[in-house]
């Protein structure tokens, strides 16, 4: 999706009522695949190389952890797959987005919330967020991809889908798809593990999907839920 153009007329009274008129702005509904910002083609089987293969003989009564990645030719020893399955990433939080006063066209207010709610991080790659600040009709739940990009460091994109709705502000019935929002995330996990912190942005395009109607940045910060 490219930054086309602006809308000048109702789009942009709908981006200025979302804007102040709740707090969690364009989480929509599940993403496709779409979204995943991974590089899944993989090379046809006649032209594929096959991988070099080293052997060592383990030592007697051990046994070394491995999963198996689907279109890999080995199993992958369990330390080697640390930038998702075992990551301390991993888990459920409590999160909070506040602008960093850079919103456009529609401003929003440094320090004021944007959104809140709970995210979950799952070992495969995937998350999900349940937006506190939106009504469950104009689309509450969205979901995305993450990988680990350095020690203790994530980064996070969604496609999220974004309606008009009874519950929304201005309200719409029947309910109506405004369009979809890409959002970002770049994290960086405490040292303890109990909390993050990092950048977001958010850009909300027209249904069209190249018109944006507004862009958010700012910051996030959350604590992990456990059970003690």
């Amino acid at each position: 999706m490219n930054r086309i153009s602006f809308t000048t007329r109702t789009p942009g009274k709908v981006a200025l009522a979302l804007a102040f008129g709740l707090t969690g702005l364009f989480c929509g509904a599940p993403a496709s695949a779409g979204c995943s910002s991974f590089d899944l083609a993989t090379p046809s089987p006649m032209t594929r190389e096959a991988p070099a293969r080293t052997w060592e003989a383990p030592s007697p009564l051990s046994l070394t952890p491995a999963v198996y990645r689907p279109g890999s030719e080995l199993m992958m020893r369990v330390s080697d797959d640390g930038d998702r399955r075992g990551a301390d990433i991993v888990g459920m939080w409590r999160f909070t987005f506040v602008s960093d006063g850079n919103a456009y066209p529609v401003q929003i207010p440094y320090g004021a919330q944007v959104d809140f709610g709970t995210q979950q991080w799952h070992d495969d790659g995937t998350e999900f967020i349940i937006s506190g600040g939106r009504a469950p009709s104009s689309g509450d739940v969205c979901m995305g991809v993450w990988e680990k990009t350095g020690p203790r460091t994530y980064r996070m994109k969604h496609l999220a889908l974004a309606y008009l709705s009874s519950d929304s502000t201005p309200p719409a019935s029947p309910a109506m798809f405004l369009g979809p929002a890409i959002m970002h995330e770049k994290v960086v996990l405490s040292p303890s593990g109990k909390s993050f912190e990092g950048t977001f942005t958010i850009d909300q395009y027209a249904r069209d999907e190249i018109t944006l109607i507004e862009h958010i940045s700012g910051t996030v910060t959350a604590t992990r839920f456990a059970v003690d």
